[in-house]
């Protein structure tokens, strides 16, 4: 009977991190595409790139109303607020190379992004953030592009 409570403590406290994990990393579970798909996306994937058709609707870029170099610099300035580690930025092409690591573990995520200008005034961003460890992120990704995102608008 007691080794049925420890699985069973163990099981609930698994479940407890997890979901702590996703909230933690803005998941947005029950939103488009649903629960399941959601689930599935982030265990099986760790890599997150917006795109403008992406099905994860956080992940699709937005434009922004400032010029693409305006929002280049914002970029620089808001990676460093995030506590991120710039590791090589161009002015001319507009990509930033960043490094994201993980509060506990220090695990390293990669975060490439480049700025794009829409028009005079408008500008947009690719952006991609991979894990270098595991096959799933638990939404590490994901939570990390829409962090920048958020920190610049």
């Amino acid at each position: 009977m007691l080794f049925i409570k420890i699985i069973i403590f163990i099981i609930v406290f698994l479940l407890c991190m997890v979901s702590i994990t996703f909230y933690a990393n803005d998941a947005n579970m029950f939103d488009e595409p649903g629960f399941g798909r959601r689930l599935n996306i982030f265990f099986s994937s760790n890599v997150a790139v917006t795109a403008e058709n992406h099905e994860l609707k956080e992940l699709r870029p937005p434009v922004y109303q400032k010029s693409a170099e305006r929002l280049y610099k914002e970029l620089l300035l808001a990676a460093s607020g995030l506590g991120w580690e710039i590791v090589s930025h161009d002015s001319d092409t507009m990509k930033i190379s960043m490094i994201v690591r993980s509060r506990v573990f220090l695990f390293e995520d990669d975060v490439y992004v480049m700025v794009k200008a829409v028009s005079e005034d408008q500008s947009t961003l690719h952006a991609e953030s991979s894990s270098r460890v595991g096959s799933g992120d638990l939404a590490a990704n994901s939570g990390h592009l829409q962090a920048l995102m958020r920190s610049i608008q």
